[in-house]
């Protein structure tokens, strides 16, 4: 009876654990990125080039873009006050998910998918999407050494069709798993 049990647990919290449409396999190169607070670092994914150290913007910490300069990749703290701190480490990334997707005020209400918990190679993140009848973009929040990061990938507006978006989306999957903290 306990194997029973056990396995019908199993079973349920696989089937309510988030699951995440994009994969980890795209193609990374040996050129490492390094963030500008020193904290972070990771994989150039194969086609795109690293933009952070001409980044006029100091709001960025990476910054990294397609050769065709038609997406980008960026990764930016989120500075939190005392009292937000102390909620999302009480209550997780899913709280962070919705206090970064508040900062995105281009977009209308309604145009943010549910935030989705997800693990890549034992490091805890939260993604999200927006979109609008003109482009889709994908955040995805973490916590680093006590510091709040989110990750945007995002197209130039135009003309993109959901495979184009979800190879982008994959990406940002590999970049994230290829972070060192």
């Amino acid at each position: 009876m306990s194997k029973t049990c056990f396995l019908f647990l199993a079973l349920l919290l696989a089937s309510c654990a988030a699951s995440i449409p994009y994969g980890t396999d795209y193609p990374l190169t040996n050129d490492i990125v390094h963030s500008r607070d020193g904290i972070l670092s990771g994989n150039v994914p194969s086609g795109w080039f690293s933009s952070t150290e001409d980044t006029i913007g100091s709001a960025l910490t990476i910054l990294l873009m397609s050769e065709d300069v038609s997406a980008t990749l960026t990764v930016k703290e989120l500075k939190l006050d005392r009292l937000a701190a102390e909620l999302v480490g009480d209550q997780g990334l899913k709280l962070l998910a919705l206090l970064s997707g508040s900062f995105h005020e281009e977009l209308p209400p309604g145009s943010t998918t549910e935030p989705k918990e997800f693990e890549l190679r034992g490091k805890k993140f939260c993604s999200y999407e927006i979109a609008n009848e003109k482009s889709r973009k994908r955040a995805v929040v973490f916590s680093a050494k006590g510091r709040y990061y989110e990750c945007e990938a995002k197209a130039v507006p135009g003309t993109w069709s959901d495979e184009q978006y979800a190879r982008t989306f994959s990406v940002q999957q590999s970049f994230l798993s290829s972070l060192t903290f």
